[in-house]
């Protein structure tokens, strides 16, 4: 299967979500990552086992989830980057590479030499990609973060739950992914301008920022009114009624709102036909201001199955899915036929079933994954690449340097 990013090739310097996970959508649309890890630990995210959150007899307890989800397709090298000799050894891989890729805090590869400035010495048609808690300017620049900290400093977390709830982080790393993928659309448009100009440049993605762009109709709003909308609740912070999830016979189900064209047939669906014409539950009131309809539908909800509903209010065009679980999503055939879940062969937990990539070209889907490297697995052949002897890989070994 030909892909688009053939040929590309990116030092990806980064750990944990975002730098990496920003690496796997280049890695999926075809590019080659050198990921470059820490000589003594590796990546942080090879030490959160399984184990560590299911408890010792969980399956597949030794092996790690977290790197598999963000590391798939990947060649690893060691190197020390405390050591000369391993700052010397990124810097003749930039030669031969198209992107660096980190999430390190702003300033610290700057500080090892390794900044953008001194990149683009080496060579000019490099696109630096730096991915960011705050941004590249400003009072928070150097200040640490993670995922939930974007999310609450954006103000995603004071909109999130109930309006009884405190603030609620979403439950996935939202930010760290979305702040991955802003930052891999930054490093495409970057060598596509590299294509015209023959320079490359350096990209900014912060996962603070991604979050107040995730939130354009939200905030501005507030800013146009000077009014705070309250929390999301089961919808929205301004859809409120028939929208959000219900509690069924066996589980939940969530609507997307009912305009006026689908209002007749999800009343007749629902047993509500008394209440079609009834001004109360008029297209504003009913999808904007429904706690009134919420309290109706609270009680017919439950008298059958997700199923059942799904067959009725799906037969008249209701925007409606059921709510599903982490393994409804695995076992999803529509997932599955999409390349969203794909099947990967682990050398220790055997065929298993992984995260795959959004996105398809010429409607050619990627069914399998690429294989899960060991810590520092290609070190010796990508330094063979870049054309070091094996007098030179012996003497960086004796260094430590790798």
């Amino acid at each position: 299967m030909s892909k688009p990013l053939a040929g590309i090739k990116v030092i990806e310097i980064a750990q944990e979500i975002q730098g990496p996970f920003a690496a796997l959508f280049l890695s999926d649309l075809g590019a080659e990552i050198t990921k470059v890890e820490n000589r003594e630990t590796g990546d942080l995210s090879r030490w959160l086992l399984a184990g560590m959150l299911g408890g010792p007899n969980v399956k597949n307890a030794q092996i790690s989830h977290y790197f598999i989800a963000m590391n798939r397709g990947k060649r690893s090298i060691t190197v020390d980057l405390k050591k000369p000799q391993g700052v010397e050894v990124i810097r003749r891989l930039a030669k031969t590479h198209d992107v660096v890729l980190t999430n390190y805090r702003p300033g610290v590869l700057d500080r090892l030499g390794l900044g953008y400035d001194e990149i683009r010495k080496i060579n000019p048609r490099i696109i630096y990609a730096q991915a960011s808690s705050w941004g590249p300017r400003g009072p928070w620049v150097s200040r640490p973060s993670r995922d939930t900290l974007a999310q609450a400093a954006s103000g995603l977390m004071s909109k999130t739950g109930m309006p009884s709830d405190p603030p609620l982080a979403a439950g996935a790393a939202i930010a760290d992914q979305a702040g991955a993928l802003t930052l891999a659309g930054g490093v495409l448009a970057a060598l596509f301008a590299r294509e015209r100009t023959g320079e490359g440049q350096r990209v900014d993605a912060s996962i603070y920022g991604t979050m107040i762009a995730a939130q354009g109709f939200e905030l501005n709003y507030t800013s146009m009114t000077g009014t705070e909308p309250p929390k999301a609740g089961r919808g929205h912070p301004f859809l409120h009624g028939v929208w959000g999830a219900y509690r069924t016979k066996d589980g939940y189900i969530c609507i997307a709102g009912v305009d006026d064209k689908r209002w007749a047939d999800f009343c007749r669906v629902m047993g509500i036909e008394a209440m079609q014409n009834d001004p109360e539950f008029e297209n504003v009131t009913r999808n904007f201001h429904g706690d009134k309809i919420e309290k109706v539908l609270d009680e017919i909800f439950p008298k059958r199955t997700t199923r059942e509903w799904l067959e009725e209010l799906t037969a008249v065009d209701i925007l409606v899915t059921e709510v599903a679980s982490h393994k409804d999503v695995l076992a999803s055939e529509q997932a599955r036929i999409n390349g969203y879940i794909m099947q990967l062969d682990h050398p220790v937990a055997g065929k298993m079933t992984v995260t795959g990539c959004p996105v398809s070209l010429n409607g050619e889907i990627t069914t399998e994954a690429g294989p899960v490297s060991e810590h520092g697995q290609h070190t010796e052949e990508i330094l063979l690449e870049a054309g070091y002897t094996w007098e030179e890989i012996a003497a960086l070994r004796e260094a430590e340097a790798i």
